[in-house]
This record gives structure tokens, C-alpha cells and sequence, in this order.
């Protein structure tokens, strides 16, 4: 059955890619739109639900590359989202011994300038800190170029934005047992989606569901290998008022193979660090990865090799914070695909789509993944769009947004986690 702006939509997640569903379709007049999660949105288990997020538009993917272009533009041309924007500048380094790393630096810096990007290579300790005066390391056998087209968003703020304007549209938002989805919904001959079904036993029937459950989408749907559940670390660091003077308005530091961090947040004085590292896996059964929310696992910390990197980056770049206590740590988790695209698609279930795999590289893109989200249900998106992003079998090549030097791990393999033994 065709969709129209009167049919009901049921979006299921209220997290990067349900919340930009939902803001997308009430601004271009869906009039029945509900969306539901287990908790109250912005969802806490999102991997969206964070202090601050990269936005970049270096990418060895020249499609990306475009994307995080438009994304740019649409940033700051959103009067509700522009607050969320900081183009601090971006220091994007690589080092170690890593062929396959330096040259994929290289291509997503090839890439950058063919779309326009301004660059200023970095090469003395002098020019990194003209650039950061916090970056008081010596920074051996990095290679870097300083970027002022980029910079970072408060993520959780766009998130509360996107929220109170989806309320403001009339959007409706369920959650505790009656939004935690538990199955789907089908036609009585099984042939079509009709909606879900929640923990509480409450039905939510609807003429669309728009399945957005990152890292949770297993719990409803066979995902056939399109995504698997990972985790990303990251700490935050407290500064104090004279330390965070000296970050305020500096840019992120990105290095392919150690780590990344940003501007501290101004209100608490928190540095977020994070590792780099292509993320653990949690495999409950041979062929599941399933993820733990810290909203349900408060006390779970990151394993010890990750904090190890994370101190190695640290000294490397800002030393004076390499033995500093981390006053939180937390494991965030999101949906891998086997290439690192996208999924907004139609399933071949009638009734249902699916728009997630988010990779750990999706959030700089909330503005506008509602609108691919809209063209896919409407039938309009781009057929490269559409190919790239298609629920279906798709060949293993490696994420090159994080450190491809490194194999990926379970969390089981991994030492010195902390965390409860309850799944």
C-alpha cells in the first residue's frame, strides 16, 4: 500500500536516525507520525546520546566525502541545530608503521581538497601549537594537516533539539515497557509489517514502521548479517578552569591510530578522549553480537588495553593529562555493516524500513538523514544512494573511518574489563 502523508508512521527509536526520521516527516507534513524507545528521548542507549561527536568531511570515500559537505551546509543553515555546530578546526594525524593507515589518511586528505577544503600541514611542534596551544607533546613521527572547515557537535544538545521540535510538530513519543519494542507485527496471512509489538504486551499498528534501532535492531528483526553490534570506548577527563581556558574554541585532534578528543565542554569542564580502535564485539550466542546499554549496565568501564591507548595518545600529544584520573568511561554502541555504508532501505517485507548502520561515522549527518529516509519511503532516493545503502548481502572491506591497523575484538577476549557479570 502506498504511503501518504495521512498514513501512520511508527518510528522505533528515538535516536540519531529516528529522531532525524521523525523531524524530517512532521516539517514535510506526515501528520501521524509516533515514535517509541525505551526510554525517553533522546534515547540514553543511543550511540548519538554523547557529549560531542566528530564532524569531518575528510573521507577516503569520495561519497561520503559529498555527504559530509551537505551535512556542513545543512548544520549551519538550521537555526535549530546551528547552536549544536562548532568548526573549532580540525588536527587530522597519522603515525606509526602502518602502511595500509597512512595512505588512507592520505586519500581522505586527497578527497577533502578535490571538494574544496583548506588545509595547513603541520610539521613543528611550533605550528601544532599555534594551532593548540594544549598540545604540549612532542608529537614524533606524526603527520598531520590542521582543517578550519570542521570541528565538532554537541551531541546531545542537537538531540534535545530535535526532541522539543519533534514535540512542537506534533510528533508523539512513547516510552518505558509500552516503547521498548519486543516483535514485530504482522498481516494475519504474514506477508506484511504492520507494526510492533512492545515488552509490556501494547500494540503499536501502523500503515509504516521505520525500524531505527542501531545496535538493537536484532532484537526484532533477523539482520542477516548487514550489521553487527559494536562497541566504541571513550573517558572524559575533568579539567580545571584554567585548563579548559586554554582548549576553549581549539580544535579536535584526530589521530588515525591513537585517538581522538575535543573542546571540553564549558559548562562541566569535561574532556572527552576516545581510543582508536575498530570496537569490541559482545557475541551472546555464535552468531549474535548484542550490545550493553550503560543506561542498563551503569558500572561497566572500558577494557584496560583501551585506557592504555588512550594514556599513550595522551602523552604523546598532551602530557601533562596522560596519568589523570578518567571520572567516566563508557562503551558506546552501534551498528557496523560489512562496508561501513549506511542502511536506509526498504526490507522486502512489505510495510517495513530500515535506516541505521551507522558505523561509528553517521551522527555528523542528523540533519539530513531524515530527508534520505523520506526520499527512500517515497521512492525518490538516488539510485547510487540506493544502491549503496540497500538491506541485502554486501562483501566485508574495512571501515576506514576507524583504525584499520588494529583486528577487532570481543569484549571476552579482551583484558581488564570491568563490568557486571549479568548479561
Amino acid at each position: 500500500m502506498a504511503v501518504n502523508k495521512s498514513s501512520s508512521i511508527l518510528v522505533v527509536g528515538a535516536g540519531t536516525f529516528g529522531l532525524s526520521t521523525a523531524w524530517q516527516l512532521a516539517k514535510e507534513g506526515y501528520k501521524s507520525i509516533t515514535v517509541i524507545d525505551k526510554h525517553e528521548a533522546p534515547s540514553i542507549a543511543s550511540a548519538g546520546h554523547d557529549l560531542n561527536k566528530v564532524f569531518r568531511t575528510q573521507y577516503s570515500n569520495p561519497l561520503y566525502a559529498r555527504l559530509a559537505v551537505e551535512a556542513r551546509d545543512a548544520w549551519i543553515a538550521s537555526p535549530l541545530l546551528k547552536p549544536a555546530y562548532h568548526e573549532s578546526g580540525y588536527i587530522f594525524a597519522v603515525s606509526g608503521e602502518s602502511q595500509a593507515s597512512i595512505d588512507d589518511w592520505q586519500q581522505a586528505c586527497d578527497n577533502s581538497r578535490a571538494l574544496g577544503a583548506e588545509m595547513v600541514e603541520l610539521k613543528t611542534k611550533e605550528e601544532y601549537l599555534a594551532k593548540a596551544p594544549f598540545m604540549q607533546g612532542e608529537m614524533k613521527d606524526w603527520k598531520a594537516v590542521y582543517i578550519p572547515g570542521a570541528g565538532w557537535t554537541h551531541a546531545e544538545m542537537a538531540l534535545t533539539a530535535l526532541t522539543a521540535e519533534c514535540h512542537r510538530l506534533g510528533v508523539r513519543f512513547i516510552s518505558g515497557a509500552d516503547g521498548a519494542a519486543a516483535s514485530l507485527l504482522y498481516s494475519n496471512d504474514g506477508k506484511e509489517v504492520v507494526g510492533v509489538k512492545a515488552e509490556s504486551g501494547k500494540e503499536h499498528r501502523a500503515s509504516q514502521t521505520i525500524l531505527c534501532m542501531g545496535a538493537w535492531l536484532s532484537r526484532v528483526l533477523d539482520v542477516e548479517g548487514m550489521i553487527s553490534a559494536k562497541a566504541w570506548c571513550l573517558v572524559h577527563i575533568d579539567l580545571t578552569e584554567e585548563e579548559a581556558a586554554l582548549w576553549a574554541d581549539g580544535p579536535v585532534i584526530n589521530n588515525r591510530v591513537l585517538g581522538y578528543m575535543f573542546e571540553p565542554d564549558a559548562k562541566n569542564r569535561k574532556l572527552k578522549v576516545a581510543p582508536q580502535l575498530p570496537g569490541y564485539t559482545h557475541y551472546t550466542s555464535p552468531t549474535l553480537s548484542y550490545p550493553r546499554s550503560k543506561a542498563e549496565h551503569p558500572t561497566d568501564g572500558i577494557p584496560s588495553e583501551a585506557q592504555a591507548l588512550i594514556r599513550k595518545f595522551l602523552a604523546e600529544s598532551v602530557p601533562s593529562l596522560a596519568q589523570r584520573p578518567f571520572s567516566f568511561e563508557r562503551l558506546c554502541w552501534d551498528a557496523e555493516t560489512p562496508d561501513a555504508h549506511l542502511i536506509i532501505s526498504k526490507h522486502p517485507t512489505p510495510g517495513l524500513l530500515v535506516a541505521g548502520g551507522g558505523s561509528a561515522h553517521a551522527f555528523k549527518f542528523l540533519p539530513i538523514l531524515g530527508k534520505y529516509v523520506q526520499q527512500t519511503l517515497e521512492g525518490s532516493l538516488d539510485k547510487e544512494l540506493a544502491k549503496a545503502w540497500a538491506w541485502g548481502p554486501r562483501q566485508a572491506v574495512p571501515n576506514t573511518s576507524l583504525n584499520i591497523s588494529v583486528p577487532t575484538k570481543d569484549l571476552s577476549e579482551s583484558k581488564g574489563w570491568k563490568h557486571e557479570e549479568r548479561l
